[in-house]
């Protein structure tokens, strides 16, 4: 299975690792491409980051280049950067000695090629690649594997999972982004090394999952955590089996990749159903997801949660639409996206046929929020100074609400004078 390396790197990659590749063998060293990035030119596709090896140690990599990070050197990993652009280099080990089932007790450098590339996971991820000759190094029918489209582990996949909790919980993302299946005997092995998998971080754990949302489907990978009973082992309150909602999680596939939270509020709608908030953030925070992703997440699954509901109700009230959906996308997101007609537009999973009908009333440019209000706190201090400052709130959310209703009310004159009623009708 010839690799094209010339159409499938860009330019500049290209030139990079020749680069890299020449400084390492003229200092008497090897160098070889390896791991996902060789995995991914077998399949015709353009690695998103390019790995290295070779049997020079950390500090005889560091020598040869001008901007090195120390980004795992005790593991044998040094990055180089060459136009802003990050390399990593590993040196050739063996990791010895899994005792936590998280990493290696130690690593001994200075192997052969061989002995690196057996302690690796997957036979896919277990190739190395010369630049410079052209020659595939597979020495454990790598090749034909990904040409199965077989996710399978390097020898014992008991022995592979028991070294390193992560591996089965990287299988399901392989399966899901690769669209590969999973060997029989590395399958059972998940289930048997669930008290291993147990002890990896859950910043670990939510990585994973985060990775898989980038593939194409990732509705799979929480599918295979579903019937693999994953979720389980880090949070114990859950049922012990999770029957996905299928048509939901068919939806998780169609989501823009820059609205994690929305991915996030599918998948667990998929799993949950509707409950409430704080169980989700709760479920959310325990797994270590950022603070953002969670709070995109619970307005995400509010607006799910509202939507399926109200489904069989009037859903093209303009009213209804810009106060639930648009006059809250705005306040959430304003500050950190365009809001724009192409971002109410990637709301679709959620809202389907009534998204464009949410684009014709965002076109016109609503007043949606207090700061969209002709009228402010300001002036009713200055109009009603009377008026305890503890009704402001009440006067003001008032206003947003007509103005929701008729936004020609939107006028500082005409504003005035509701409020004027508005606090009529309070204080009697």
């Amino acid at each position: 299975m010839p690799i094209d390396i010339q159409s499938l790197v860009p330019d500049q990659n290209l030139k990079h690792l020749f680069q890299i590749d020449s400084a390492l063998k003229d200092a008497g060293f090897e160098c070889y491409l390896v791991g996902g990035s060789v995995r991914d030119l077998v399949m015709g596709q353009t690695p998103k980051e390019f790995d290295l090896t070779t049997n020079a140690e950390p500090n005889q990599v560091k020598r040869l280049f001008r901007t090195v990070i120390d980004t795992g050197i005790d593991h044998g990993t040094v990055t180089v950067v060459l136009d802003k652009i990050n390399y990593e280099i590993t040196t050739y080990r063996i990791d010895k000695d899994y005792t936590d089932g998280r990493r290696p007790d130690h690593v001994e450098f200075g192997t052969t090629l061989s002995e690196d590339l057996k302690r690796r996971d997957f036979t896919m991820n277990a190739l190395a690649f010369d630049i410079k000759t052209g020659v595939l190094v597979d020495e454990h029918f790598g090749q034909k594997d990904i040409k199965q489209k077989i996710i399978r582990t390097i020898g014992d996949p008991i022995k592979r999972f028991t070294e390193d909790g992560l591996r089965p919980i990287r299988a399901l993302r392989f399966a899901s982004t690769l669209d590969f299946i999973i060997e029989r005997e590395t399958k059972n092995a998940i289930h048997q090394t669930k008290h291993i998998t147990k002890k990896i971080s859950l910043e670990r754990f939510q990585d994973e999952v985060l990775k898989s949302f980038l593939g194409s489907k990732p509705s799979r990978m929480i599918q295979l955590l579903a019937e693999e009973n994953i979720f389980q082992i880090f949070l114990t309150n859950l049922s012990n089996r999770l029957v996905p909602n299928k048509p939901i999680l068919e939806r998780l596939d169609t989501i823009s990749k820059e609205l994690t939270g929305m991915q996030l509020a599918f998948a667990f709608y998929a799993l949950l159903g509707e409950i409430p908030s704080k169980d989700l953030e709760t479920i959310l925070r325990t797994l270590k997801f950022s603070g953002q992703n969670t709070k995109d997440c619970l307005l995400f699954f509010e607006f799910l949660s509202r939507w399926e509901t109200k489904q069989n109700l009037n859903t093209t009230d303009s009213f209804l639409l810009k106060k639930e959906y648009l006059a809250p996308v705005k306040r959430h997101f304003q500050k950190r996206f365009p809001v724009d007609s192409q971002f109410i537009q990637n709301l679709s999973p959620i809202f389907g046929a009534n998204t464009s009908e949410m684009i014709r009333i965002w076109e016109e440019n609503p007043p949606l929020l207090l700061t969209d209000l002709a009228f402010n706190g300001n002036h009713l201090s200055e109009s009603f100074p009377d008026l305890p400052k503890t009704n402001y709130g009440i006067i003001l959310n008032q206003l947003v609400d007509l103005v929701l209703q008729s936004p020609k009310e939107n006028e500082y004159s005409r504003l005035l004078r509701h409020s004027a009623d508005l606090i009529s009708n309070l204080i009697n």
